[in-house]
């Protein structure tokens, strides 16, 4: 209000001095008033304020009319008209889509402020009532001429001041008021369901009952299992498949050398992963690092800086692990660009740090503020980060570069998280582009490394991992999850049920439509699952000579064996080709399906055939070779369609509580896909269940 308050400053001038009737002093000093506002404003910082522009080109007209030309009508229809020039410059400003307090308060609010929708929504109420305000002082005007001019005391003095006291009262506290209404919704979004956690007094003694019930050993799963056995609780986590990780798993796979007699006991041995190659978050603050400092297993696993390599189109590029070498070259390879490209990773680093600012008010994982006073703050705290987060990715590249090379080279990593970049934020991608600062890691042993040591942690604190133990429905009792019942029928209790398995099979299959508000049933059945994909495995008898994480267009290469040459015969090399599939293509991958067989083979050897143009002669060095299609990710992993990230992104995420009281929810389909984010959704869902002491 101060800033208004100054745009009113000729107003005031003009209002005190023709009151007792000292027109020329009014008109003149209102004038002089105004040009004086615009003219500093302008000088200093080149900016003009509408309402000081209108006031002074009507306060000049006044001067021409009433001064020069000598005419009363300005004089007798003041009222109605200095209201109505008001009215009509505040509803304009609102017609520009500029209301002009949003132009003051602009020079009180740092610039991190000024686009957020509701920084703008509460100056367009603002602007409005004013006008409201202008609008009803100019009826007011309009009845102390024409109507009742002995009253012109109360028309054009005390009622249309009690209107201007009225408004400069609202401009005071309506902001406030509505900044934190604003907010508080905000964080009802993130957090809907107002149910307390569950009371964990005393520990469960019969084998069928338990504190916590956590259904699916994904990351996020046993995350947040590890978390809670170590903090005291019986935790139980029921597994369908033979084996814990979800795609974070490894297996063995072991060949008759083809120069073996069939006596012969010699085997080449080689381990493949069924999804994770790569994983971020080992930074010092990064995700992954968190989880296993605070389980105290920070050095249980030993973890091989990953190379990668990108041929895109005619570019063929191999990444430094240096991030400032690797902005160099591309600077050099694209030297119209090297200003933008030092701009935008300037930008993103910054992003990066103020994305994980906050783990010790946060929990161990990053997260948005969870109270008004740090999201008021958030915007001053965390610019860039707020600029940012909710931007489409594309955008933002397309708001730095217009080279689409630059562009094509930067988005090569999305298929970490969806096969449609223009789905993803600069939030959800930012993480990812951390692997050209951070770097991307592999597990020495294979990614099956990550859940064997968190289900050691479950373990070592009395824990206990069920394999090959499916679930075939969560209990609700009087909108309360209480337990689970298993496909062989016996009976499982807890306080608090976890469930880290796909969103839809969670809550339509699990739980059931009759549990459910029909609304939040709606907005599960609307949620499309992400792309799946199409996977080669293949052992060779050569070593490839690629980076381990390469992306050939289309199709990702990855040969762990050269992170950790354990995983295959010294000499040979542990291959996977993946090719990203859109989730309308799983009916065709029926397993029952006439030709399936045919058809998955078919498929592998085009892929084989695309990868030859980067690894000559391929097919020739081919001991092994095992196909999975969509049909396989929904097999082993249960997941929808076969879905490899879950619900697909851009689409509105899931909260960690749910509408039945103590079930709660982790994994992609919470915090999106990727190991770190499934690893950080377990970190809040454990934080919900039991927060640390």
């Amino acid at each position: 209000m101060l800033q208004v308050f100054i745009g009113f400053l000729p107003w005031i001038l003009y209002w005190s001095f023709s009151g007792p009737g000292l027109w020329t002093i009014a008109i003149l000093g209102g004038l002089i008033a105004a040009a004086a506002l615009v003219t500093w404003r302008w000088f200093k910082r080149r900016d003009i304020k509408t309402m000081e522009v209108v006031t002074m080109a009507y306060f000049a007209i006044h001067a021409i009319v009433t001064l020069a030309l000598g005419s009363s009508f300005l004089k007798t229809y003041g009222p109605i008209a200095n209201s109505l020039v008001l009215a009509g410059m505040a509803f304009g400003t609102l017609a520009m889509k500029n209301p002009f307090t949003y132009q003051y308060a602009k020079e009180d609010w740092d610039k991190s402020y000024w686009n957020d929708p509701a920084f703008i929504r509460i100056n367009e109420i603002i602007t409005g009532v004013w006008g409201w305000i202008f609008l009803l002082n100019a009826a007011l005007g309009a009845l102390a001429i024409f109507v009742f001019p002995a009253q012109e005391l109360w028309f054009v003095v005390i009622l249309p001041n009690v209107g201007i006291v009225a408004g400069i009262i609202f401009s005071s506290r309506f902001p406030n008021y509505a900044v934190r209404k604003s907010i508080q919704a905000r964080l009802d979004e993130w957090d809907p369901y107002k149910w307390s956690a569950p009371k964990f007094n005393g520990r469960p003694t019969s084998e069928d009952e338990h504190d916590v019930i956590v259904i699916g050993s994904g990351v996020g799963g046993l995350s947040a299992a590890a978390l809670l056995a170590k903090r005291g609780l019986k935790v139980a986590v029921f597994e369908q498949h033979y084996l814990p990780g979800g795609y974070c798993t490894s297996w063995e796979r072991r060949v008759r050398p083809p120069h073996s007699t069939p006596d012969s006991k010699e085997r080449w041995t080689y381990v493949f992963d069924a999804g994770v190659h790569d994983v971020s978050g080992l930074s010092e603050r990064g995700g992954i690092r968190s989880l296993l400092r605070m389980l105290d297993i920070e050095d249980a696993i030993e973890w091989k800086l990953n190379e990668q390599e990108y041929f895109i189109g005619e570019t063929h590029f191999k990444v430094p692990h240096d991030a400032d070498e690797f902005i160099c070259q591309l600077g050099e390879r694209f030297p119209s660009e090297a200003e933008a490209i030092c701009k935008f990773f300037d930008e993103m680093r910054l992003i990066l740090r103020e994305m994980y600012a906050d783990l010790e008010k946060t929990g161990g994982a990053p997260r948005g503020p969870n109270n008004i006073e740090d999201l008021l703050a958030y915007p001053k705290t965390h610019p860039h980060a707020y600029k940012w987060m909710d931007k489409p990715f594309i955008e933002m590249l397309d708001e730095f570069f217009s080279d689409p090379r630059v562009k094509d080279l930067l988005t090569a990593l999305t298929g970490y998280l969806s096969d449609d970049p223009k789905s993803l934020t600069v939030g959800s991608m930012a993480p990812i582009l951390g692997y050209y600062f951070n770097g991307g890691y592999y597990p020495v042993g294979g990614s099956q490394a990550l859940p064997n040591a968190l289900v050691d942690v479950i373990e070592k604190h009395d824990g206990k991992v069920f394999l090959r133990t499916p679930v075939q429905r969560i209990i609700v009792e009087k909108d309360r999850a209480v337990g689970i019942e298993l496909k062989n029928g016996q009976i499982h209790r807890a306080k608090a049920i976890l469930s880290n398995a796909d969103t839809y099979k969670t809550f339509l299959e699990l739980v059931g439509q009759e549990h459910l508000p029909s609304d939040f049933t709606e907005h599960i059945e609307s949620l499309k699952p992400s792309t799946s994909a199409f996977i080669v495995f293949l052992g060779l008898d050569i070593v490839p000579n690629i980076a381990p994480i390469t992306m050939l267009d289309d199709i990702g290469i990855m040969v762990p064996s050269k992170s950790d040459s354990s995983l295959a015969p010294a000499g040979h090399a542990s291959v996977t080709l993946l090719k990203l599939l859109p989730e309308t293509d799983f009916a065709k991958w029926d397993r029952k399906s006439p030709g399936y067989s045919q058809r998955k083979h078919q498929f592998a050897d085009q892929m084989i055939a695309s990868a030859e143009e980067i690894i000559p002669g391929l097919r020739q060095h081919i001991t092994y070779r095992q196909e999975g299609s969509p049909a396989t990710f929904a097999r082993y992993a249960w997941t929808t369609n076969g879905s490899i990230y879950g619900p697909a992104t851009g689409q509105k995420r899931l909260t960690i509580k749910t509408p039945i009281k103590n079930l709660y929810v982790a994994g992609s389909g919470v915090m999106g896909s990727g190991v770190e984010a499934a690893a950080i959704a377990g970190i809040h869902a454990a934080n919900e269940i039991c927060k640390t002491k």
